[in-house]
């Protein structure tokens, strides 16, 4: 079972690295897009998500959409750069800013430092989702 769960990793690993930069790019666009998107949404538009209602699970979206996040950039950037913390404070500035847009534009939405944190979390887990598959 664990070689059959090593080969399936090697083959994602390599199927990753085959997409060239300028796709990756675009890909971390949208998702930035995406993620601007669900961050600034009013708050009653944002309850008609449901599954986000249970308790830590909105911390969990926020880590993961960070991570994906942070992971996209990097593959587009720092593939050949190598300049991963300025990726790094790109996304975890970009997760801080969509906080404070959120205490500021009074669409309903709450500025949340465990939010923030998730944010970090993800970024960071991103990075070195990034590392792993590079390496």
């Amino acid at each position: 079972m664990l070689i059959h769960q090593s080969k399936y990793i090697l083959h994602l690993k390599d199927n990753l690295r085959k997409l060239s930069n300028q796709t990756y790019i675009v890909l971390a666009f949208i998702w930035s897009a995406i993620t601007v998107y669900l961050s600034l949404i009013s708050a009653r538009s944002a309850s008609k998500f449901n599954v986000w209602d249970f308790v830590g699970i909105d911390k969990l979206g926020h880590l993961v959409f960070y991570s994906i996040f942070s992971f996209l950039w990097c593959m587009g950037l720092a593939r050949n750069m190598l300049d991963k913390k300025n990726i790094l404070f790109f996304s975890i500035s970009f997760g801080v800013l969509m906080e404070i847009c959120q205490l500021y534009l009074f669409n309903g939405r709450s500025f949340e430092f465990y939010d923030i944190l998730a944010n970090i979390i993800g970024s960071i887990i991103g990075v070195i989702l990034f590392k792993c598959i590079i390496n």
